[in-house]
């Protein structure tokens, strides 16, 4: 009876030591292929937030320019270039459009600025829009 059982244990492990099967490593990646599904899903989501808060961020320093643009005694409402050109607002990409690549748009009425954004759908004046200060 002991040869017998000692032969099983040789036989499986000669069997285990050829590797995984087949149906083992379709469940392997079945189960790597639903982990990155949820994670992509995940992280997209964090990225369309973390863009709506840094062109919201972006906006409020553009109001603020152009407020510094009005205390250096010009009285029109300023375009970006104007500003960048004046030394009120910084050169970088993100003062020069918004997360998605699109201008910004610079509304004056009075002593008030607005800085709109046409946010993730890229059309201007839909419910996705941007504007500092909130409405």
């Amino acid at each position: 009876m002991q040869v017998t059982s000692s032969k099983r244990r040789r036989g499986y492990a000669r069997r285990r030591a050829r590797g995984f099967n087949l149906i083992e490593i379709v469940v392997a990646i079945a189960i790597i292929a639903m982990l990155s599904a949820a994670v992509t899903v995940g992280v997209v989501k964090i990225k369309k937030k973390n863009d709506i808060d840094l062109t919201r961020t972006n906006a409020q320093s553009l109001r603020s320019a152009v407020k510094v643009w009005w205390a250096l005694g010009n009285r029109d409402c300023p375009t970006v270039p104007e500003l960048i050109a004046e030394g009120a607002l910084d050169k970088s990409k993100s003062t020069k459009a918004d997360a998605w690549d699109q201008p910004w748009v610079i509304k004056c009425e009075g002593d008030d600025a607005t800085v709109v954004s046409r946010g993730p759908d890229k059309l201007a004046e839909t419910d996705d829009d941007i504007l500092v200060p909130n409405d």
